[in-house]
């Protein structure tokens, strides 16, 4: 796997992250919220919809971080996985996509 196809997969797992943010933005406005939100999987294959549901807690702990990314155990991504449970693992992109992946957080510096 070269350069180019880090890159890719980085951003087509941003893409999934943008959508989740929007998604976390409508939760907030529920009354009464959601106690465990569908949010997307954030694989990187482009046709994937798969949710994955978590507290606004569990997804906040994820976004603190522009490299992290949340997937359904087994979905394809490359990087190191931090951690596994409830059927989906935390990804920390590494190399080339680590390095672009803060790059298009939508969260910037706030992430």
């Amino acid at each position: 796997m070269g350069p180019d196809d880090e890159v890719e997969r980085a951003v087509d797992e941003a893409t999934f992250r943008e959508a989740n943010e929007h998604i976390r933005d409508m939760q907030r406005e529920l009354k009464p919220p959601l106690e465990r939100v569908p949010f997307l999987c954030e694989c990187d294959e482009p046709t994937c919809r798969e949710p994955i549901r978590f507290t606004a807690e569990e997804y906040e702990r994820v976004r603190r971080d522009g490299t992290l990314f949340v997937v359904v155990t087994g979905h394809s991504t490359r990087g190191e996985i931090v951690s596994e449970s409830g059927g989906h693992s935390i990804v920390r992109k590494t190399g080339r996509g680590g390095v672009v992946a803060p790059e298009l957080d939508p969260r910037g510096e706030d992430a």
